[in-house]
């Protein structure tokens, strides 16, 4: 049953191809478009392709002076890491520096620093005959005396 339906639509197909491809007169092929269509068609399309041709050129102009923004860009940043990395070495000399110049306070420091001498009561005192005493057990100076 299924058979006879597919073979008549097939034979259908056929049909209505030969009907509308035959050369007898009556096929769609011998549709012919008026020249004045066909001219009409060629200035359009050809106001398109104008309209194309001078949208593609702005692009492309953009697109150059886009190129030259971003080489610019890209100089700039070249610069700015360049000098980044000069501030990054002046930054550890500056470190190494107030390292030092801390170390250099303390020592400093440290030789201005007052400190009771230890007594040493074995120790002989050099040269022989000046008493050593430790500044809390020293006497005050007396002011010198006109002769």
């Amino acid at each position: 049953m299924i058979e006879y339906l597919f073979l008549s639509a097939g034979a259908g197909g056929a049909a209505s191809v030969l009907w509308y491809v035959a050369p007898a007169g009556r096929g769609l092929h011998r549709y012919v478009v008026p020249r004045a269509r066909l001219r009409a068609d060629v200035v359009r399309l050809e106001r398109e392709a104008d309209d194309l041709t001078c949208a593609l050129l702005r692009v492309t102009t953009e697109n150059t002076a886009l190129s030259k923004d971003r080489d610019t860009a890209r100089d700039a940043l070249k610069a700015a890491r360049a000098r980044i990395t000069d501030l990054a070495e002046q930054l550890v000399t500056f470190d190494s520096l107030c390292a030092e110049n801390t170390r250099l306070r303390a020592d400093l420091e440290n030789a201005r620093a007052i400190r009771p001498l230890p007594a040493a009561d074995d120790a002989p005192t050099l040269p022989q005959g000046i008493p050593v005493l430790p500044l809390s057990e020293a006497p005050l100076a007396q002011p010198p005396t006109s002769d």
